[in-house]
C-alpha cells in the first residue's frame, strides 16, 4: 500500500508539472523544457533569472485549450550554464532553435519582464517567422533614458547603484521577490523562488543585466505597428505613461493594466482571463 501511495503521488506530480525534457540547441548546450497540452502552442519565457516554474498556474489553465511549452533560458533554471552566450541576442537564437528543433510554428509567444528582451532580439532577428501573436509582461523596450518623456525603468543614475553591487555580490532573491509582488507570500512559496532563483549563477546574472542596461529596442516596438497582434501587460503604478508612449509607437497593440510585476502568480485568475480575452478576441477576428 505504502509503495502505491509513493507512485500515485510521483504520477500526480509528473500530471501537475507536465513532460520535462532536455532539448539540445546546435552549440550542445542543453535547455530545459516543459509541455504539456494540446493545440496552439502559448509558449512563456521567464525573466532575469527566473524559471518556468513560474508559469505553473498558467500551464495548469492553459493546458486545457492549448499546448503549453515552458522552458529556463541558457544560464538559469536547470539549462546547461555556458560561459558564453549569456545575451538576449543569443538567447533569441536559441528560441528560434526551440521552435525549429520541435517544428512548431503560429506561435504565440508570452515573455514575462526580462523575457521580453528575448521576443525583442527575436523581431529583431526574425521578424514574425513562426510567429501568430506576442504578449510582453512588464518589459519597456530600453531600461534608461528620459525619465519623463519614455517609457523607461530610469535613468542610469537610477542603475549605478545595483549594478556596483552587482559586481560585487550576488543580488538578494528576497529584494527581487518583495519587489515584483504586490502582496506578502507565504515561507514555503518564498523559499522555492529563491532556490529557483539562484540557480542562476552570478557572472550569468550580471551579463544578462548588463546587456538590458545596454540595449535599446524602440524600433523593434515600432515594427509591431502593422501586425496588431502584440499585447503588453503593464503594472498599474506605470501604466498611464506606459500606454501613452505604445499609443505613439505603436497604435494597433492592445495594451492592458495588471496589478504587479508578476500578476500572473498571485492572481493567477484575474491574469488568466486578461490573457485569454485578448487571444479569443484576435480568434473571432479571423
Amino acid at each position: 500500500m505504502r509503495l502505491f501511495s509513493v507512485i500515485l503521488i510521483c504520477f500526480c506530480a509528473f500530471q501537475a508539472f507536465g513532460q520535462g525534457e532536455f532539448l539540445t540547441l546546435d552549440d550542445s548546450t542543453q535547455l530545459y523544457i516543459e509541455e504539456s497540452g494540446s493545440g496552439q502552442t502559448i509558449l512563456f519565457i521567464p525573466g532575469w533569472t527566473m524559471t518556468h516554474r513560474f508559469f505553473e498556474k498558467q500551464k495548469e489553465h492553459f493546458s486545457n485549450q492549448y499546448h503549453v511549452l515552458s522552458y529556463d533560458p541558457r544560464g538559469q533554471g536547470r539549462s546547461d550554464k555556458t560561459l558564453f552566450g549569456n545575451t538576449y541576442a543569443y538567447h533569441a537564437t536559441d528560441l528560434y532553435q526551440i521552435l525549429q528543433k520541435k517544428s512548431l510554428k503560429n506561435v504565440i509567444l508570452v515573455g514575462w519582464s526580462s523575457g521580453c528582451l528575448t521576443m525583442y532580439e527575436y523581431l529583431h532577428a526574425y521578424g514574425f517567422d513562426r510567429i501568430d501573436k506576442m504578449v510582453f509582461i512588464d518589459e519597456p523596450p530600453k531600461w534608461i533614458g528620459d525619465v519623463d518623456r519614455e517609457w523607461v525603468y530610469g535613468s542610469f543614475d537610477d542603475y549605478r547603484g545595483s549594478l556596483k553591487s552587482l559586481i560585487s555580490e550576488p543580488s538578494d532573491p528576497n529584494g527581487i521577490i518583495d519587489w515584483m509582488l504586490a502582496n506578502p507570500i507565504d515561507s514555503s512559496t518564498r523559499a522555492w523562488m529563491n532556490k529557483e532563483i539562484l540557480m542562476t549563477p552570478p557572472h550569468v546574472a550580471l551579463n544578462l543585466y548588463i546587456d538590458g542596461i545596454a540595449s535599446d529596442y524602440t524600433q523593434e516596438v515600432a515594427s509591431m505597428q502593422s501586425k496588431g497582434t502584440a499585447l503588453f501587460m503593464v503594472r498599474a503604478s506605470w501604466y498611464d505613461q506606459a500606454a501613452n508612449w505604445l499609443k505613439q509607437t505603436t497604435p494597433k497593440s492592445k495594451v492592458a493594466s495588471i496589478s504587479s510585476h508578476a500578476m500572473f502568480w498571485e492572481s493567477p485568475k484575474k491574469f488568466n482571463q486578461i490573457l485569454s480575452t485578448f487571444l479569443n478576441a484576435n480568434i473571432d477576428k479571423k
